[in-house]
């Protein structure tokens, strides 16, 4: 499961957005659902019965998933569909005061000479919650993976 959470959190801080699909006729791959057409992909249904409110839905493939940006009752979101189109994720990027206060105390403690410079809150259909913060120092930036009770771990060492 360590490489699926790498392949989604890669995916994540490789791309701060989607690039967004373009419109074509009917029949080309996209549905129309109470508005504006969005992308057919394998798991839509599920998506449509989960978010049945998305805007702004584009999609593409990386790898081995599929990777949906939408806005959902006000929020930017991104969900995660294996190829046979079953879901595996969700995530969001959040502010630094939407982690729980463990992990806020634990940064604190084991980062402050450190910037956060952003955060992801990752809800894995296998894993559950976690969180992905990025830290930057003088001499080093760290994607940190943080669970729901605070506990932080390197996750991955990034080039400055």
């Amino acid at each position: 499961m360590r490489y699926t959470i790498f392949a989604f959190i890669l995916a994540l801080t490789l791309s701060a957005g989607g690039a967004k699909a373009a419109e074509g006729p009917s029949g080309s791959g996209f549905v129309a659902v109470d508005g504006p057409s969005i992308p057919n992909f394998k798991g839509m249904e599920h998506f449509l019965e989960k978010f049945p409110q998305a805007t702004d839905v584009n999609c593409k493939t990386k790898g081995q998933f599929t990777e949906v940006n939408f806005i959902w009752n006000g929020l930017r979101l991104q969900a995660f569909y294996n190829m046979a189109g079953d879901p595996v994720a969700t995530s969001r990027f959040i502010t630094i005061d939407n982690l729980p206060v463990p992990a806020l105390m634990n940064l604190k403690k084991d980062y402050s000479s450190y910037v956060v410079t952003e955060a992801v809150e990752f809800d894995g259909i296998e894993d559950g919650l976690c969180y992905y913060v990025t830290v930057t120092g003088p001499k080093n930036t760290y994607l940190l993976h943080v669970s729901t009770s605070g506990t932080i771990s390197v996750f991955k060492k990034m080039k400055q």
